[in-house]
């Protein structure tokens, strides 16, 4: 950017002296005509009064007398006829003729040609010009100089713009340009500051999250090696042990599936695929996901109860997403409410927006949870959780859906009395 502002600079002082060249002779020419004009009228005038003047008395006068009225006018050269016959005649003039005029009297005329002066008065249309050009170059100097100045005054903040952005390119994700001025630059150095704040913010998460999931690998894996390598070499030999060590390792190897299934769900949905919408009955998908759900319950002892409206109420959703909100919020109710707890599933329609609850009456969520029981992997208690066979993605991967349909996620939740999650979808926001 800086090399062509330094080539505009150029062009534009190449055709500031171009249009000034051209404009100062033009200017020349015009003031030289004018003037030229001014004097020959000038000059008439005063040749005109020369002529009536010397008529007044040319009917009587001598030689001598006319030669002597002659010698007055230094620019101009008298004649003087009577009878038809030239009776005076000044000396010849050799500068140039302007003008020529004549002046009648009884029995004759006075011709009286006035010449250029040999020492013009005024000021010349050259030195005018000059005047004109002397200014024209000042505009043009200051024109240089402001323009100079305002690259120098971008030159620093797009320097530093451009090292900064060179670095993040190469991966340095600390970069930042920092205060530069208080105009656009400053706007341009809070938005990049900002970008790249977020960029180092997403690559920390993604480390982490990396990291996370190693770990979470890595404890079945080695749990899984660890009962193959002693069912082979005989360690575990007693037979009731080694059912509880293939046990084991099947459970181990569901969990890892689990885990990979979540990790796929949660990749599908970071890609961003494309929403389907579709008409979608919200009481029926909640009468589906009880009924698909109920066996789970009946296993953790726990009463499932679907609330939704018998009366078809159809949304232009995607139903695949929706699904996989309210899995999660069900299966995670289920998981983590005690034996003889409660979950109701509810369908709840405003004015503005559509609504789907999933409550129980288990353990609850501590407030100092609640703000990152989003995130990836991150387990309210780490024992329970892996006990249960949870993988830490579930609500990550039901707020990306959340997103993906345009709404959002609401939670309530109060220690030992339960928890209830909201999956609210205002209908001006659908994809």
């Amino acid at each position: 950017m800086l090399a062509r502002l330094l080539s505009l600079r150029v062009r534009l002082l190449a055709a500031m002296l171009v249009v000034a060249c051209a404009g100062l002779a033009g200017s020349y020419l015009l003031i030289a005509s004018l003037r030229r004009t001014n004097e020959l009228a000038t000059d008439r005038e005063h040749a005109t009064q020369v002529a009536q003047v010397i008529a007044a008395t040319a009917a009587h006068a001598t030689p001598a007398e006319l030669a002597a009225e002659q010698r007055r006018l230094p620019n101009e050269r008298v004649e003087v006829f009577r009878g038809g016959r030239r009776v005076y005649a000044g000396p010849l003039n050799p500068r140039e003729l302007e003008v020529t005029v004549q002046a009648g009297f009884p029995g004759g005329r006075v011709v009286v040609e006035d010449h250029t002066s040999p020492h013009p008065s005024g000021v010349t249309p050259l030195e005018t010009t000059g005047i004109l050009a002397a200014i024209v170059l000042l505009v043009i100097g200051t024109a240089l100089v402001v323009t100079t100045l305002l690259i120098r005054a971008l030159r620093d903040p797009i320097e530093r713009a451009t090292r900064a952005a060179r670095r993040v390119a190469a991966g340095d994700l600390g970069a930042r340009i920092g205060s530069v001025s208080t105009d656009e630059f400053a706007e341009l150095g809070r938005t990049f500051d900002d970008m790249a704040n977020r960029l180092e913010l997403s690559d920390r998460m993604q480390r982490r999250f990396l990291a996370d999931v190693a770990h979470e690998i890595a404890t079945p894996v080695n749990a899984i090696r660890g009962f193959a390598e002693a069912l082979g070499d005989g360690t575990i030999a007693d037979p009731g042990d080694r059912e509880d060590a293939l046990r084991s390792v099947a459970a181990q190897g569901e969990r890892l599936d689990v885990l990979l299934q979540d990790l796929r769900e949660l990749t599908r949905l970071d890609l961003a695929d494309t929403v389907r919408r579709e008409p979608v009955d919200l009481g029926a998908l909640c009468r589906d996901v009880v009924a698909r759900f109920r066996p789970q319950a009946a296993g953790a002892g726990v009463e499932l109860v679907a609330d939704a409206p018998r009366r078809p109420v159809v949304r232009p959703f995607d139903r695949r997403l929706l699904e996989t909100v309210v899995d999660n919020f069900v299966s995670n109710a289920i998981r983590y409410t005690p034996t003889g707890g409660r979950v109701d599933l509810s369908v709840r329609h405003g004015r503005h927006e559509d609504a789907i609850a999933v409550r129980d009456t288990g353990i609850g969520i501590a407030p100092e949870h609640r703000s990152r029981v989003f995130d990836r992997l991150y387990r309210v208690d780490e024992a329970r959780d892996r006990g249960s066979g949870g993988s830490g993605l579930g609500l990550a991967i039901a707020q990306r859906a959340a997103r993906a349909l345009g709404g959002r996620i609401e939670l309530e939740s109060e220690l030992g009395r339960g928890t209830e999650f909201r999956l609210v979808l205002p209908r001006n926001a659908l994809p």
